[in-house]
């Protein structure tokens, strides 16, 4: 176990993110692959789909978030329940950005120091919600659409999911997971206590088990660096609640 452990800690998991609404529209806001060209919002508040709107206007009407009911906002109550952990509006910013290039710019709500908390986009008008983060996991915008999800499940298991925002949808790209117990399951260890670095670790093209295929850790490691180096986390500039104008 005291292997999991050390190999939890290489991976260096993260965790614990038509108009109705006020003033101008910014001037751009653009995704670049470009490492050097940073994704902004800009500071001036944006204009705001009624959709998007009504979210906002929900977040901020819940303030102070510090309910123990698991819906944080009943009339979104698929909002992330880590609004919770802060105290201040200013606290909490978003920002909208079209982050896969196909036109609709998509709605992005996160404490700007951790991670994103809400992803939302506009399908035939309404707002889908596309991911929410938690305290076990925890999703990064990065550049070329990549979605970086990192999770754990326990001290036995673990993992890096990378999605593409394709069109509105997030497809699953790849999983990359220390996972002991499918290992056990599978014949790779005869106990937890006797885990082996190189037959816990797992590389899959879905969530399915069935499809995971065993890699050594120095596979894994390499393979969750390289997602990274060859997208680096977008640098977003938020517009912070406490600006909000319902």
């Amino acid at each position: 176990m005291k292997k999991i452990l050390s190999i939890i800690l290489c991976l260096s998991f993260v965790f614990c993110l038509s108009a109705c609404s006020y003033n101008s529209q910014p001037d751009n806001n653009s995704v670049n692959s470009d490492s050097d060209k940073i994704a902004k919002q800009e500071m001036n508040l944006p204009l705001l789909h009624c959709e998007y709107a009504s979210i906002i206007d929900n977040i901020v009407k819940a303030y102070p978030w510090n309910d123990d009911d698991l819906t944080m906002v009943p009339e979104n109550p698929e909002l992330s329940y880590m609004y919770r952990q802060n105290s201040e509006l200013s606290e909490i910013g978003f920002a909208l950005i079209d982050l896969d290039g196909n036109g609709q710019e998509e709605l992005i709500i996160s404490d700007p120091s951790k991670f994103v908390y809400d992803l939302y986009t506009i399908s035939n008008g309404k707002a889908v919600h596309l991911f929410d983060s938690g305290e076990r996991y925890c999703y990064i915008l990065r550049e070329n659409g990549i979605v970086e999800n990192s999770w754990s499940g326990s001290a036995a298991t673990s993992g890096h999911d990378f999605h593409k925002l394709n069109d509105g949808k997030l497809d699953f790209v790849e999983r990359i997971t220390l996972d002991a117990y499918h290992a056990l399951d599978a014949g790779l260890i005869d106990d937890l206590f006797e885990a082996n670095d190189d037959n816990c670790f797992f590389r899959s093209n879905s969530e399915d088990e069935k499809d995971y295929k065993t890699v050594s850790s120095d596979e894994a490691i390499k393979t969750i660096e390289n997602y990274q180096n060859a997208n680096k986390p977008l640098i977003i500039e938020y517009t912070l609640l406490s600006e909000y104008k319902q």
